[in-house]
């Protein structure tokens, strides 16, 4: 009989006995530091891609292993515990992901009586993460409440699909409205490395958006991003393509939002299609570079010359967005 995946996890969990559960309780209040070394030998190029991995991550491959199956293993043989873990880890990933420090989180989540001596302990903070809790931490970040409650696997985040350019330009209109005082929002529109360029409106060529922007949370200024999806900007979308960056170039004009036009690599423009990751990661990854470029002089002329493109009426409506 081969073995596989599928084979190797189905007989783990007919092989469970109570030496073994007693053996995964007894890992998972152990600390991090490393126990007896354990000879394994890889695929040469399983062993490259860990190595690779774990630089990038700047852990060692042997954290790196561990993590992953110690994971595997409660996911196949105690998913209750694992789901309960997992609420945990992702609160904490979110907080981390956003940059804020363990006094911010405190600040934000106040009204829960979620202070520092309760951060301090994983145990007294899953107490207190009630789903009301957990349901304002999804709405503020923009994350799948499925996702932070732990059940669901690989959503983060559940894309608002561009309906219509207009209808997001006055979406947007309302959010830069909204936006904290003193900061100012950021427009980033994006297109996949691989699809021709924006003012060719070829239908191979989609484009998304993500707003950056500054919310006041429990009197806490929080810096969040939010991801539209994507929208065809060919055939029946040209012109009220034409009319958004119109109107992203009347708010670049007015200095009321910075407005970004960035190419990316494939895999980041699917991890955002998909909602496989946290936008404002995506955004860390993209000023980070070399993963985007800004787009050519040709593609943003409507945004540095929005009288010349924008339709009469489109263009009375954009000037008095106030």
């Amino acid at each position: 009989m081969n073995l596989t995946v599928t084979s190797v996890l189905s007989r783990l969990s007919l092989e469970q006995d109570d030496k073994l559960s007693a053996l995964l309780s007894l890992a998972a209040k152990e600390s991090n530091k490393s126990g007896a070394p354990l000879a394994v030998r890889f695929k040469p190029g399983i062993r490259e891609y860990v190595a690779h991995v774990s630089a990038k991550l700047g852990i060692s491959s042997s954290e790196f292993i561990n993590i992953l199956i110690e994971g595997v293993i409660r996911q196949t043989l105690s998913p209750f515990q694992n789901r309960a873990t997992q609420v945990l880890e992702r609160f904490q990933w979110v907080m981390d992901a956003h940059g804020l420090k363990v006094t911010d989180v405190a600040t934000l989540l106040s009204p829960w009586n979620i202070g520092l001596s309760v951060l301090e302990s994983r145990e007294r903070t899953l107490d207190y993460l009630t789903s009301e809790a957990l349901a304002e931490v999804s709405a503020w970040f923009f994350v799948s409440q499925d996702w932070l409650r732990g059940e669901a696997t690989h959503q983060i985040v559940i894309p608002s699909p561009i309906i219509h350019w207009h209808k997001l330009a006055f979406f947007l209109r309302d959010k830069i409205a909204e936006n904290a005082a003193g900061y100012t929002p950021e427009i980033v529109l994006y297109r996949d490395d691989l699809t021709p360029p924006v003012d060719m409106f070829s239908t191979e060529t989609w484009v998304g958006v993500l707003l950056i922007y500054y919310r006041v949370i429990n009197g806490f200024t929080l810096r969040v991003a939010q991801c539209f999806g994507e929208q065809s900007i060919a055939e029946i979308h040209k012109q009220p393509f034409l009319d958004f960056m119109t109107f992203c170039g009347y708010h670049c004009r007015k200095g009321t939002a910075r407005i970004r036009t960035q190419v990316i690599n494939t895999g980041l423009f699917d991890l955002l299609s998909y909602g496989k990751i946290l936008p404002i990661m995506a955004v860390d990854k993209i000023n980070s570079g070399p993963t985007a470029f800004n787009w050519q002089t040709e593609e943003i002329q409507p945004i540095l010359l929005p009288e010349k493109y924008a339709k009469e009426e489109w263009l009375t409506q954009i000037k008095n967005f106030e």
